[in-house]
């Protein structure tokens, strides 16, 4: 028996007490005859006539206020579909009291009895009709589903994005987050099927029972690296429409952070997913705003990852002060945990530490991993206010030459941990030989302080490149197999088409070519360079170089507020390149190519125990480079004065032609990182190398086959250093959280409309408001308020005749 019968049948019983209550205290009136007052007998029957009326209206009020309030007490409900039928019935049922109430007025003044039997006659006609109604409609029309009984199908979508990690004494948003899901898991109905969905990669599936539902919800941990939000509630959907039962809900409980809700969900047509049939009903609860005060450390920069030996290396990061709407004081403190609200500039130390490089570490001892010790290298303190922020300046000592890993961290803890440490991994790499091949031994030579020169460099022997400089007429002579990258300075033709410098570039050498006067005047065309059509020149103010691969490492640097428009070209080469060559940039005003990048295919292998060689790079620039010279002096004045673009382009393509910049080992966490592992000796490459990952876990094998020169890592699932062992001593890369995913903004609550359709979702901040989104979700209307309503009305109407029957009868 339901609760509803249940409190109904007591509520029937209770209507009987009025009606004992009536008969118990109605006696009959004793005939005592007074002659004095016979002549009143008529005016007596009519007032007794109109008493029996209001008497019989109180009797009947007191038993529908006992009836309304039992059934208000039930909490009735309806089914969506049937509330237009039940509402016409409730009219039926109103115009039968309206008649009724007629009735009563026309007995109690005295019409003509066809006036009070017609009336009486269609409140009962009305009256019958609408129980009838009613009573038909409840044995057959839908039920509604009730929550407490009905079974339902339901996938609960946990935003366990790096925003979740966010906990003050006030708000935990974690536990608020587990807190919540179980609450929801346990309330259901046992025969409900439940499917407990986060940001990871699991595929979405039902628990068994409830018990493995709280259990995968006490499971629930911050993640670094996430799915798209879109994917995962695209995937709980799908599997809520393979369910039979009819009620399938997905309860999403988020923060609506904006590096969430990103455009990539605005365009994933959820709102078309969810309109499908059958009908799956979606409820958002918004955890709020974030409380507390959070210090943040941007992902550090340096100049060059891969600094020379003997130079100290400069480091930047920016420390950033975020407050919100909070409760309660901060403690001013860096040590221990920020959770109030700031009202003025607060302290904070930052120190910055390296791993000490262990050729016998890491390894595995007793079940644990065992790292490298820290060494404290340097210590800052800074004063950042509410909302702003510090630049940070630390320096690292010179470092050997080899693979070092370290860390910056703010000391304390604060409401969001997973920003207050990032890290770090340089390597200092022995000098590359560069071969530059020049007529012009001034030129060269400014060419060569551009490449070699480093912030804080003193000794030149200990600089990134060693720049050797021969004439053309000795080219022939020299073995270019000793340098890793080529520069041809205003090369003739006849350079533009040795064999040599083709075997180069396919050994996986670098080249970097500039063209000038000494190519001459005719079409120059060959297998290894773009081909040369004719010298362009152009007339007054001339033109200038701009950047067309926005993305490539030579021009990243060099899109942004570059002045190219001082630095005029009056003459260059019209060079057509190949269909997979790459331009890089162009001449302003035409779309001749001024710098091009081919990639060449690298030379089969002539051995088994060969390794494959890499495809060597060549970058062509259409006019001279310094264009100082007496015969290249009118092509351009790209090194006019403070030259500091050209310097940067010729820095950064001789960085890419060496490979010192190729592999960065500075990653955001899930990206793929590649490590190479090839070596001049094949009988020295390994077999097998072990991944450390940052934390507790397990090291991972990754074997490598004989003719592999990397291997590609695409587990990077958190912050920290990962550590290789197996290769060179010190071997791994550093990953950190990209600073955008704690990022504190919110999306409006009105851009869920865009995404899900205004009408196809219920936006709660409590639990009440989970509940109203369920009935709405099983098509259930509650009647409860009205019926307390009504049982109100009745209560005062019982009152107020009942205070005019009996005032009457004192009188």
């Amino acid at each position: 028996m339901t609760f509803f019968n249940a409190t109904l049948i007591l509520g029937i019983a209770a209507i009987a007490v009025p009606l004992v209550l009536h008969l118990v205290a109605r006696r009959e009136p004793r005939k005592v005859v007074f002659p004095s007052v016979r002549f009143l007998t008529k005016r007596f029957e009519s007032n007794r006539s109109r008493l029996r009326v209001r008497r019989w209206w109180l009797l009947a009020l007191r038993i529908a206020a006992l009836a309304a309030l039992a059934i208000a007490l039930a909490r009735p409900a309806i089914h969506q579909s049937l509330s237009v039928t039940w509402l016409t019935i409730g009219l039926v049922a109103a115009l039968g009291l309206a008649l009724l109430v007629l009735a009563t007025v026309a007995i109690s003044r005295g019409q003509a009895k066809t006036t009070v039997y017609s009336l009486t006659a269609a409140a009962i006609v009305s009256v019958l009709v609408a129980m009838i109604w009613g009573i038909t409609t409840y044995a057959s029309g839908t039920a509604p589903m009730q929550s407490s009984s009905e079974p339902v199908s339901i996938a609960i979508v946990l935003d366990n994005a790096p925003t979740s990690a966010w906990k003050t004494p006030n708000d935990d948003r974690l536990a608020r987050m587990k807190d919540l899901a179980t609450w929801m898991v346990t309330r259901l109905p046992r025969t409900s099927r439940i499917a407990i969905v986060d940001r990871s990669s699991q595929i979405v599936s039902f628990s068994l029972d409830v018990a493995s539902s709280v259990s995968k919800i006490e499971q629930l941990q911050p993640l670094e690296v996430t799915q798209p939000l879109a994917a995962r509630l695209d995937a709980a959907t799908r599997l809520l429409r393979t369910s039979d039962l009819p009620n399938r809900q997905i309860l999403l409980v988020t923060d609506l952070a904006a590096s969430t809700w990103n455009d990539s969900i605005r365009e994933s047509g959820l709102a078309a997913l969810l309109a499908d049939a059958p009908p799956v009903a979606m409820t958002i609860f918004d955890l709020g705003e974030m409380q507390g005060t959070n210090r943040s450390l941007s992902t550090p920069i340096f100049a060059d990852t891969t600094p020379p030996q003997g130079v100290p290396i400069a480091l930047t990061s920016t420390l950033s002060l975020g407050s919100g709407q909070t409760t309660g004081q901060t403690t001013g403190q860096t040590t221990g945990q920020t959770t109030g609200q700031t009202t003025g500039p607060i302290a904070a130390t930052v120190e910055l530490d390296l791993f000490v490089n262990d050729p016998a570490l890491p390894f595995v001892r007793d079940g644990k991993v065992v790292r490298p010790e820290m060494q404290r290298l340097d210590r800052t303190n800074v004063r950042v206010a509410p909302g702003g922020s510090s630049e940070l300046l630390m320096t690292i000592p010179s470092l050997e030459v080899g693979i070092h890993h370290g860390r910056i961290r703010i000391v304390g803890d604060d409401a969001m941990p997973l920003d207050d440490v990032r890290y770090f991994t340089l390597e200092v790499l022995r000098p590359s030989a560069i071969l530059m091949v020049s007529d012009d031994e001034d030129e060269a030579q400014v060419l060569k302080q551009a490449i070699i020169a480093s912030p804080g460099l003193v000794d030149e022997e200990k600089a990134e490149f060693m720049v050797e400089r021969v004439g053309y007429a000795d080219l022939p002579a020299v073995r270019l197999s000793d340098f890793v990258a080529v520069l041809l300075l205003d090369p003739p033709a006849t350079v533009l088409q040795d064999q040599s410098i083709s075997d180069f570039a396919r050994e996986g050498g670098g080249i970097f070519v500039t063209l000038g006067p000494q190519a001459g005047t005719s079409a120059v065309n060959d297998t290894w360079t773009p081909e040369l059509i004719r010298p362009w020149r152009i007339p007054e103010p001339g033109s200038f170089l701009q950047v067309t691969a926005a993305n490539h490492p030579t021009t990243r640097t060099l899109t942004k507020d570059t002045p190219w428009a001082d630095f005029r070209v009056r003459q260059y080469w019209q060079v057509k390149p190949a269909t997979s060559d790459r331009v890089l940039m162009t001449f302003a005003g035409s779309d001749h190519p001024a710098l091009l990048e081919r990639l060449v295919e690298p030379q089969p292998k002539t051995t088994e125990t060969e390794t494959n060689a890499r495809p060597g790079r060549i970058l062509m620039l259409a006019t001279p480079l310094p264009a100082l010279g007496s015969k290249t002096r009118s092509w351009n004045d790209l090194f006019g004065i403070d030259p500091w673009p050209a310097w940067l382009l010729i820095r950064q393509s001789v960085e890419l032609l060496t490979r010192r910049g190729e592999s960065d080992q500075n990653v955001a966490v899930g990206q793929a990182v590649t490590v190479e592992v090839s070596s001049s000796d094949p009988a020295s490459r390994p077999e097998r190398i072990q991944l450390f990952p940052p934390g507790d876990t397990s090291p991972v094998p990754l074997n490598l086959s004989p003719e592999a020169t990397d291997v590609t890592i695409t587990d990077v699932a958190r912050g920290g250093v990962y550590w290789i062992r197996g290769l060179d001593a010190g071997s791994g890369f550093s990953a950190n959280l990209p600073d955008a995913a704690t990022a504190r903004e919110r999306i409006e609550p009105g851009d869920l409309d865009q995404i899900f359709g205004p009408d196809q979702y219920v936006l709660a901040s409590d639990r009440e408001g989970i509940e109203v989104a369920e009935n709405k979700a099983s098509q259930r209307v509650s009647l409860h308020s009205p019926a307390i309503l009504f049982v109100l009305i009745v209560f005062l109407l019982e009152q107020v005749l009942g205070n005019r029957f009996y005032g009457r009868q004192v009188t």
